[in-house]
């Protein structure tokens, strides 16, 4: 089952599978997630792989670390800062995928008279974006073991991520059966709401890294004049 769930993945990176799974899968938020996550659990061992392939590698600055503390130190803040930040990074592609999509949802079905439902547009949208996960975190992880190639890596990536966008364009006008025209304002509408939605949690967090860190210079300057008084 699983096996098969990873096969539909990168099945759904050709535009023709993903009108037919489009039109004939019927596919579930949860199904959709489900999806994503296989994806990310890839990209998360590759994460943690090629945190342990820096550490062995480690320069003069890793190494006087790795005295202070220990190299098993080292790797497992190294492996536990990749899985609480690949944690975020998945909640939080979770939350875009769904308010973007939910938007161009409501543009395909209010707009341009859309057949299809949101539940079968995430499902399908999530298909083709988990095989994209895994063949970029793959190609990062290339680069990192072979560096004279990160170059090239970095612009396979960037060229499958504009990939990434007309099979957006496919997967909303099949489920949807939709025009040209009206898959590709829907698609911009739901490129739209994810960009408008990650300024708002960026800024977000933004305050609130600003406010604990504001906090602790306060406190810190607060210590200090008491300590300069008390001499």
């Amino acid at each position: 089952m699983i096996a098969n769930t990873y096969k539909k993945m990168f099945e759904a990176l050709m535009p023709s599978n993903l009108e037919k799974f489009a039109k004939k899968d019927k596919g579930t938020v949860g199904e959709g997630i489900k999806v994503y996550f296989l994806a990310w659990i890839v990209s998360l061992i590759l994460g943690i792989a090629g945190i342990l392939l820096a550490v062995s590698a480690a320069g003069p600055e890793m190494n006087t670390l790795a005295q202070m503390i220990g190299w098993n130190t080292v790797g497992v803040l190294g492996i536990g800062l990749v899985v609480i930040l690949s944690v975020i990074g998945l909640v939080g592609a979770l939350a875009m995928q769904y308010v973007s999509q939910y938007v161009g949802n409501w543009c395909a079905l209010s707009v341009f008279k859309g057949k299809g439902s949101f539940a079968q547009q995430f499902y399908t949208v999530m298909l083709f974006t988990a095989g994209l996960l895994i063949i970029t975190e793959a190609l990062s992880f290339l680069g990192l073991v072979l560096p004279m190639i990160a170059f090239v890596t970095s612009i396979i990536s960037m060229l499958f991520g504009l990939y990434g966008l007309y099979l957006l364009y496919v997967a909303i006008k099949s489920v949807h059966s939709l025009d040209v025209g009206g898959g590709i304002a829907s698609m911009i509408v739901t490129l739209l709401a994810g960009f408008v939605f990650a300024i708002i949690v960026g800024v977000i967090i933004g305050f609130v890294l600003v406010s604990v860190f504001g906090m602790g210079a306060v406190a810190g300057g607060l210590a200090s004049s008491g300590g300069n008084l008390g001499v």
